[in-house]
């Protein structure tokens, strides 16, 4: 069995952050910003790409894009995290799924506990929300 990969490679000089959202909020925060006046007007929906002498790219995004994509990010985090709520949910095989999944978003802060802990902590408060699948005999 594959074991999941986190989506972004940390590096030490990045603190250790909840998600991907943070990381980017986090190296944009530290990035040097100094201001180079450029001659020309640039459109703002575009993404430029630069080359510097030693043939390393540099790429050019407006605040607009950079908040977008930002946004994209979050919402990729608490998307890939409900999910895996989902996935819990069902695998401990609940008797009524939109009520577990109630309950669970109500439990839910700021998607700070992992969701096999948070289902387990589920089924011993509300037990009667789950199947109790005996275990079956070894003499079989």
């Amino acid at each position: 069995m594959a074991t999941p990969k986190p989506l972004v490679k940390r590096n030490n000089s990045i603190h250790q952050t909840n998600n991907l959202y943070d990381s980017l909020q986090e190296i944009i925060h530290n990035a040097k910003t100094q201001s180079k006046v450029y001659d020309s007007d640039l459109d703002g929906d575009l993404t430029y790409c630069f080359k510097d002498k030693n043939a390393q790219e540099f790429y050019l995004v407006s605040k607009k894009n950079m908040q977008q994509l930002l946004e994209s990010a979050k919402q990729l985090e608490i998307d890939k995290y409900l999910f895996k709520l989902e996935k819990e949910i069902y695998y401990n095989v609940p008797v009524d799924f939109e009520d577990v999944w109630c309950i669970a978003l109500k439990e839910i802060k700021n998607y700070e506990k992992e969701p096999k802990s948070l289902v387990k902590n589920l089924k011993k408060r509300y037990p009667y929300l789950f199947f109790e699948i005996p275990k079956i005999p070894d003499s079989f």
